[in-house]
């Protein structure tokens, strides 16, 4: 099976009826919870924003992009922030600029620099993240280029610790000030710690299922479900369930937080 399948496990072992919650140091969203919105510019599209400054302590916004065929931008869009799209299902193409396109099926990607500004057009339905912040510019540090790929086409890198693999979708260096992590985990894996960082996240469950232990809680998370994750909130996880679970994890990086 693809690493990019959106697909839930076979066999989902919940215990709670209603699972979505807001606490201090997380949220948890789950299909359920995820409410209808609109967005300027975009026609024949669904919106369902997963975490946004409005209420979070969150400096980037996530939203869940539902595009009927032929949904499509107006205008161009993302403006004034840096931009990241991901394809869950069906097929986007992302334009930027005047000359450069970016076919994308399930799995592809692209990242746009501050500055950049895209269009975008489903052919057929599909589903996308959107994830934007504003670039953290630093005195002596270059911006980011952009860059275009698929989940399978990168490096998937053992981590003992994790018990599984991770595969940086974004390079890793001080240009770039947020990081997209395509996180797979074996079936029965656990964190070997408890991580406690200045770091906040946006974890959207692609596949498989697990139980997150985030501050004082123990909650079950499955495909489909988002975890917004404060800085400095407790967190591990624990693979359940009889197939692999993957999950893509947005992180801020190399910036000091101030």
């Amino acid at each position: 099976m693809s690493s990019s399948t959106t697909s839930p496990s076979p066999v989902v072992h919940q215990v709670s009826a209603s699972r979505g919650r807001v606490r201090p140091a997380y949220t948890l969203m789950c299909p359920e919870n995820l409410v209808e919105n609109a967005l300027p510019h975009l026609t024949g599209v669904v919106a369902k924003p997963l975490a946004t400054p409005r209420a979070l302590p969150a400096r980037f916004g996530e939203y869940l992009l539902e595009f009927e065929d032929g949904g499509h931008s107006t205008r161009p869009l993302g403006a004034g922030f840096e931009n990241f799209l991901y394809v869950l299902e069906g097929h986007l193409v992302v334009t930027a600029g005047t000359d450069t396109s970016y076919p994308l099926e399930p799995g592809g990607y692209v990242f746009l620099p501050e500055g950049t500004e895209f269009g975008v057009r489903s052919a057929g339905e599909s589903r996308a993240l959107w994830v934007k912040r504003r670039y953290d510019r630093v005195d002596g540090v270059a911006a980011p280029e952009p860059v275009a790929g698929h989940v399978d086409e990168v490096t998937h890198h053992p981590d003992d610790t994790i018990g599984g693999t991770y595969a940086p979708l974004l390079p890793d260096d001080e240009r770039y000030d947020m990081a997209m992590n395509f996180m797979r985990f074996d079936v029965g894996a656990r964190f070997r710690m408890v991580e406690v960082h200045h770091q906040e996240h946006g974890l959207y469950m692609l596949a498989g299922e697990g139980v997150y232990y985030l501050g004082d809680d123990h909650v079950e998370v499955s495909a489909g479900d988002f975890v917004y994750m404060a800085p400095y909130c407790p967190q591990s996880f624990y693979a359940t369930g009889s197939a692999r679970p993957s999950y893509l994890l947005y992180k801020d990086i190399n910036r000091d937080g101030f």
